[in-house]
Formats: C-alpha cells, sequence, structure tokens
C-alpha cells in the first residue's frame, strides 16, 4: 500500500531472555521469532516498505537472513531511539508508518489492517486489550497503594500506528525518555485511539512465552 511503511523493532538485549542470544533471534519452530513477525507483515501487503530495526552489530547479518526486499538499520541505546532510527528512515513520501514489536509474531491481518484505518482517521492509535486480572497501584513496590477499576484500564500491544508527519514531529520535541510512540504523542497533545488488540498477539519475553508461542503454533 503506498505511503505506509511498517517498522519492526528488534534492537532489544533482552536480558529476561537470554542474554548471550536476545529473544528476537531465538527460534521458534526452527525459525528465529522476528522472521516469523515479518512474514505476517509482507504476506498482508499492507506495507510499501518495511524496515527492520535490529543491534547495530547484527544488521549484516540480518539483512543477509531477510534479503534485498527489507531495509535493515541499526538501532539505539532505547526503544525511544530506535523507534525515532525507524522512523528517519522510512523517507518523506511516508504517510502512514506502523510501529510493532518484532516478538509479538502473531499479529493478525485484521489488526494491521484496523491499525492503517484508524491511523488515517484519527492520526493516532494503540493496539489494546482488557486485562482479566485485578490491577494493583503501590508507591514502593511493597504496600498496595490502591486497587484501580479495572474496567478503565487496557493493557497495550502493539501496533502503534501513526500518521508520519505526527509522531516524526512528537520524537523530534521530545524532553522525556517515553517507553513507547503513544506516550510521545499523548505529550504533544495528540489524542490516541484504541484498536482492539488479541489475546493471540503475545509480546515473547521469557521462556516461558515461548512455550505458549510454540503451542500456539501446534493450533494453528
Amino acid at each position: 500500500m503506498k505511503g505506509v511503511k511498517g517498522i519492526l523493532l528488534m534492537a532489544g538485549q533482552g536480558e529476561r531472555f537470554d542474554p548471550l542470544n536476545p529473544k528476537q533471534f531465538y527460534s521458534l519452530a526452527s525459525k528465529p521469532i522476528y522472521l516469523w513477525t515479518l512474514e505476517k507483515f509482507s504476506k498482508s501487503r499492507l506495507f510499501q516498505d518495511l524496515i527492520l530495526v535490529c543491534p547495530k552489530d547484527l544488521v549484516a547479518k540480518v539483512q543477509a537472513e531477510v534479503g534485498s526486499s527489507y531495509l535493515v538499520v541499526a538501532g539505539g541505546v532505547t526503544r525511544q531511539e530506535s523507534s525515532y532510527l525507524g522512523l528517519k528512515a522510512c523517507g518523506k513520501a511516508t504517510e502512514i508508518v506502523v510501529i510493532h514489536d518484532a516478538v509479538r509474531p502473531f499479529v493478525s491481518e485484521r489488526i494491521l489492517k484496523e491499525n492503517i484505518e484508524g491511523a488515517r482517521k484519527f492520526g493516532a492509535v494503540d493496539t489494546c486489550i482488557p486485562s482479566s486480572d485485578t490491577l494493583v497501584y503501590s508507591k514502593d513496590g511493597k504496600i498496595i497503594s490502591g486497587i484501580p477499576n479495572r474496567s478503565e484500564y487496557l493493557r497495550g500491544q502493539t501496533p502503534q500506528s501513526f500518521s508520519y508527519p505526527l509522531i516524526l514531529e512528537a520524537h523530534e520535541r521530545a524532553t522525556t525518555v517515553a517507553t513507547d510512540d503513544c506516550r510521545l504523542a499523548l505529550d504533544q497533545g495528540h489524542a490516541v485511539h484504541i484498536v482492539k488488540g488479541e489475546e493471540e498477539n503475545l509480546k515473547i519475553t521469557t521462556p516461558t512465552d515461548l512455550l505458549v508461542a510454540e503451542a500456539i503454533l501446534k493450533q494453528k
């Protein structure tokens, strides 16, 4: 789709998983996790270009694995920096950008389509699902300070999708480090609308998550 670019963020080191082998490169059914995610994006035919943001010392390795059809760029120290580097690699002709964790390999085509449609309509959207657990607030991590109304809180996933000029400007005007792109958009006063996520769109961050992912693949 002309003017629509996808960014797969895969520059994290994944200390919670295996410090010697970042989780995005770990094998899921004999294929690195990030390649499953790339395949989902590519097969959707919704994107003009796909950009992979990976650790600097692995750019050549990833480029060799994915081939010349995709652009591979070096990421930064933080997620915010990596996202910004991916945005700068998109080019001025970009209209809509879809930013996704490369370790969420089961994102559905429905989610991708609704993200693109939502970004065109609203300028900024986030993929979210309800919380099935009670949420507990603690100021110090030791004592419960409050228990908020669960119905008013959602769990944020990815993709997070935007008008390209909107999110690029949000990054360039950022004065604090944020853990995701929607935070930057909100900081600049932009409303962020919600796209309904899916439980299956899990983020693989621990060995247990990998077992769940393998079970999902078997069901498919």
